[in-house]
């Protein structure tokens, strides 16, 4: 695991740095801190342990002096954050409240690196997760490994061989109780569908993650395409009408994908050829992509547009 670690701090070439690791006090998050701790002084890294309290559990209060006690013992710094007890309790919120607080510690400590200690199993439980929602090409490539500030370089590493190097290091974890409840969408893949995968092949997780390499390899593919086209077809943050509705469906489809696809509740085909349908037959109106945002046909271009301010963007 040490050497998975390093060779991707290789890979990215991170040295002379500070990086943030967001830490939940659970066996992934524990397992990082030590190896990177381990190779700190190597590569010359500050590290700064960041826990965020949704304020969803008991259980939190005791995580937070898991946290402080567990830096100190490692000899580095650690960051508290909490979420506004007013919060609405939803997966969402809190993993938009977690991002902000990661985001605000990248600009207060300058620093460039948010590591994530997201694991293969996390990454296979997210393919299921997507798969039995609807999802395209891009999201059959599952979690990245690197997006934006955030790296995660535990993604190759099962958790029994994190539970297995935590034993061997003696280093206590703590248990977050709502991962035994099943109606979280991701523990009921996890305790009950992933036990199943097992049973038709016990190699199911290097399987599947053959798959999100496919997949990643399959996306790089097209991406170049797509780049391609948007250079004939986009000004600056619009895009042609005419030259869009000329195109075949195929790349309108992956086209729209990537445009609109964040401002989606739900990313998949049946709602990419509905806003792709409103765009044929509407030169000249809009539609809701969410309670923000509307997408805009107009003077011949396509283009997203703010609720209500008519901003454009």
């Amino acid at each position: 695991m040490l050497n998975t670690v390093e060779n991707f701090l290789n890979k990215y070439n991170i040295k002379n740095a500070t990086i943030a690791l967001g830490f939940s006090s659970g066996p992934d998050s524990c397992a990082l801190a030590l190896i990177l701790n381990e190779l700190k002084e190597k590569y010359n890294l500050k590290l700064i342990l960041c826990y965020f309290n949704h304020n969803w559990r008991d259980e939190a209060l005791e995580e937070e002096i898991f946290t402080e006690n567990f830096a100190k013992k490692l000899n580095i710094n650690f960051l508290i954050g909490k979420a506004p007890k007013d919060a609405k309790k939803s997966e969402e919120i809190a993993r938009e409240l977690r991002y902000d607080f990661f985001n605000e510690i990248s600009k207060k400590y300058n620093s460039e690196y948010i590591f994530l200690a997201h694991n293969k199993n996390d990454n296979i439980e997210t393919l299921i997760y997507r798969i039995i929602k609807g999802t395209s090409i891009k999201g059959l490539c599952s979690i990245p490994e690197k997006r934006e500030i955030f790296y995660r370089p535990f993604l190759s590493i099962t958790k029994d061989e994190i539970l297995n190097f935590l034993k061997q290091n003696n280093q206590n974890f703590m248990i977050d109780s709502s991962n035994e409840d099943t109606k979280y969408k991701r523990n009921l893949i996890r305790k009950k569908i992933l036990p199943l995968f097992k049973e038709i092949s016990p190699n199911y997780l290097n399987n599947i993650e053959n798959l999100i390499k496919n997949s990643i390899n399959s996306r790089e593919i097209i991406e170049e395409k797509i780049e391609e086209i948007k250079k004939e077809i986009f000004n600056k943050d619009k895009i042609y009408y005419e030259k869009y509705v000329n195109l075949d469906v195929k790349y309108r489809l992956e086209i729209l994908n990537d445009f609109i696809g964040n401002y989606l509740k739900y990313r998949n085909r049946k709602n990419l050829i509905m806003y792709d349908d409103f765009i044929l037959n509407n030169k000249h109106s809009k539609t809701s992509l969410n309670s923000d945002y509307f997408l805009r046909t107009r003077y011949k271009m396509i283009f997203i547009e703010e609720n209500n301010k008519c901003k454009k963007i």
